[in-house]
């Protein structure tokens, strides 16, 4: 039996799609096509659906999710490579 959460929330001209289920978690930044998860045993960050993925060291989703919104009240657009330092 599949359960999860999941839940959307709007900041600034994005939406954030927050999902947690027994397979890990995952964090989407739509327009951007941004996702943030833990699906395939290691925190990684994918900058386009089908793109490489580049491993990070936030390993808990609360603070994943605290430096997504934090960058982008601060930065209004995401800048993708300050995001990865940001996480990493």
């Amino acid at each position: 039996m599949k359960v999860d959460n999941t839940s959307k929330r709007k900041i600034g001209n994005y939406d954030v799609y927050e999902r947690k289920s027994h397979r890990g978690w995952a964090i989407i930044i739509l327009p951007a096509g941004i996702r943030i998860d833990t699906f395939h045993g290691f925190p990684h960050i994918h900058f386009s659906p089908n793109g490489k993925k580049h491993e990070i060291m936030v390993n808990e989703f609360e603070v994943a999710l605290e430096i997504v919104d934090q960058h982008i009240f601060s930065n209004i657009i995401i800048d993708k490579e300050k995001l990865l330092e940001e996480l990493l």
